[in-house]
């Protein structure tokens, strides 16, 4: 029977790097926040919701959604956040719920759900890692990886539920404060003493 695998962690923590490394070992992981982008195209319901809601703000000329304007909204703003998330979050939810049925016959199937606690999502799985790190690992990787200042990548930070808080709600927790090959071996360790559980 399969298992449903939700990856979860603070924003900087290595959780898109994790599933790199499954994908790379022939696992499926269904990413939340690729699927959620697909809400924010044009003629989708989502998009015509964010237009209608934001105007002309979160556009670029072509009126296409501007994934990093539309940031710069919601993290300013708790209320418009809330309502990004009721907008976008139900179609992304019947996404993964699809993506874990197209997965029936695997032994093991993934996906990175940064909201994953925030939205009520951790029912939808039967075992949830989470990918740690220090804050200032996490703060050092948004700035060198993405590009933001140091108050754009602490706002984030700020943003998310505790990294304390995510881990008590773990079944595994990878902590990530060394190199790729580090957080490898972890999973290597992981996919090990699972095996010879499922």
């Amino acid at each position: 029977m399969m298992k449903k695998v939700a990856i979860t962690g603070t924003i900087g923590a290595g959780k898109t790097t994790l599933a790199i490394l499954l994908r790379r070992r022939g696992y499926a992981v269904f990413n939340a926040d690729a699927y959620g982008r697909l809400a924010l195209q044009k003629g989708h319901v989502c998009y015509e919701a964010l237009r209608r809601h934001f105007g002309c703000q979160i556009l670029d000329e072509h009126a296409e959604i501007v994934p990093k304007k539309l940031a710069s909204v919601i993290f300013a703003d708790e209320a418009e956040r809330e309502f990004v998330n009721r907008t976008i979050h139900p179609f992304v939810l019947e996404g993964l719920r699809a993506f874990f049925n197209r997965h029936q016959g695997d032994v093991l199937a993934f996906a990175e759900v940064p909201l994953l606690f925030e939205s009520g999502w951790e029912k939808e799985v039967d075992a949830v890692i989470v990918v740690t790190c220090t804050k200032r690992h996490a703060l050092k990787r948004l700035m060198e990886n993405r590009g933001y200042t140091r108050e754009e990548a602490q706002a984030r930070f700020s943003s998310q539920i505790d990294g304390a808080m995510q881990i008590a709600k773990a079944d595994d927790v990878f902590h990530n404060d060394g190199s790729v090959m580090d957080l490898e071996r972890q999973l290597s360790s992981w996919l090990l003493q699972k095996r010879g559980r499922y």
